[in-house]
């Protein structure tokens, strides 16, 4: 695999896959959850990388298929237990939840146990790590498996230079609070911006992208002083060759757990500008008595949001409308627009045009 570097000279490496993209046979743990606010991690690995999952684990759901539960998916079979996925041939067993605190329930470890047993490669994106497990690491080698703990950071990190990423512009997903679509707004952008000709790059910020793409740091993992100099060094490892880096943002400026991550983020990246994503029916931050502000209003808490140092504009607004029927997700479009005066639109369900055009005039590209 390449190993790039960055303006700091620190290498950025994509990570040693047990088994390579697309050639993937995953089976996700999403026991009890698997909807799109309870297991994000299958979710959307299901939407972004169909073809390698074989299975999703949630007895409360099962037996059904993928497309059943989340309206895509196809027919990914939902299943019982770890037993009734053998059928599908699964080489790997992925922890498809992110619950606060990252930590193992009691019946995700015999998961994995188990799961070891079989012969199966692990994936774990929690922020308790199976290779400080030792029990689990023995039971590993002795399955010669490969344990991959994706919230595992790099130990070299350092603080931001303060002075961005100099190759190509950067534009990063901000939210109103977490789980309200940064990353599925980056990758359809991005996703966008390549059929419309741009040679655009997602750098993946969180353990789900960096399972999709094979490559990223775990911000919400490094030390606090860090975040800057990791998210510097993601924008500048993965920008050679491109035109613009689509940066998956972390957390929300609202939100009393998570902002010093997504101020960490914006001042390491010192991005463009910003595409806000936000979920119209969520009135406050979840878990928190915390309300979000009107949409106008939030857009001007981000763009002075580091003024001193940055002013970024919002280019617009990705709206997550899951939960709203088709009418009221095209009015809610309409009125997030109307009070914004910027492009928007639902990128997943209307696709993400909107956003293309208006990041394509913001950055002349």
């Amino acid at each position: 695999m390449d190993v790039r570097e960055s303006r700091a000279g620190k290498s950025f490496r994509p990570y040693p896959l047990p088994v390579a993209l697309g050639a993937r046979r995953m089976v996700i743990l999403a026991e009890g959850c698997f909807s799109p606010l309870g297991a994000k991690t299958a979710v959307c690995l299901v939407r972004y990388v169909p073809g390698e999952v074989v299975a999703v684990i949630d007895a409360s759901r099962s037996p059904s298929t993928a497309e059943a539960v989340l309206g895509f998916g196809g027919s990914i079979p939902v299943v019982a237990d770890l037993r009734d996925a053998l059928a599908y041939a699964p080489d790997t067993f992925v922890l498809g939840t992110a619950p606060r605190g990252g930590k193992l329930a009691a019946g995700d470890r015999a998961a994995v146990v188990e799961a070891i047993g079989h012969g199966f490669h692990v994936m774990n994106g929690m922020h308790e790590l199976l290779n400080d497990d030792d029990e689990i690491v023995s039971l590993a080698k002795e399955r010669g498996v490969v344990l991959w703990d994706v919230r595992r950071p790099s130990d070299d990190l350092g603080v931001s230079t303060g002075n961005a990423c100099p190759d190509c512009p950067v534009v990063l997903t901000v939210g109103s609070d977490c789980n309200t679509g940064k990353m599925t707004a980056g990758l359809e952008i991005c996703n966008a911006l390549r059929r419309d000709g741009v040679r655009a790059v997602f750098a993946a910020s969180g353990q789900t992208g960096i399972m999709i793409t094979g490559t990223g740091i775990p911000v919400d993992r490094v030390i606090a002083d860090f975040i800057g100099g990791a998210t510097e060094r993601l924008v500048c490892g993965t920008s050679p060759g491109a035109d613009v880096v689509i940066l998956e943002g972390q957390g929300s400026i609202l939100h009393p757990g998570y902002a010093g991550v997504t101020f960490g983020m914006i001042a390491g990246a010192l991005p463009r500008a910003y595409i806000l994503c936000h979920q119209p029916t969520r009135r406050s931050i979840r878990g928190y008595d915390v309300p979000i502000p009107p949409l106008a209003e939030l857009v001007r808490l981000y763009e002075s949001a580091i003024s001193g140092i940055l002013k970024i504009p919002v280019a617009g607004i990705a709206l997550n409308t899951f939960d709203l029927d088709e009418d009221a997700a095209r009015r809610a479009v309409e009125d997030a627009a109307r009070e914004t005066g910027l492009a928007a639109t639902d990128p997943v369900r209307f696709g993400a045009g909107a956003l293309v055009g208006s990041i394509r005039e913001s950055l002349s590209i």
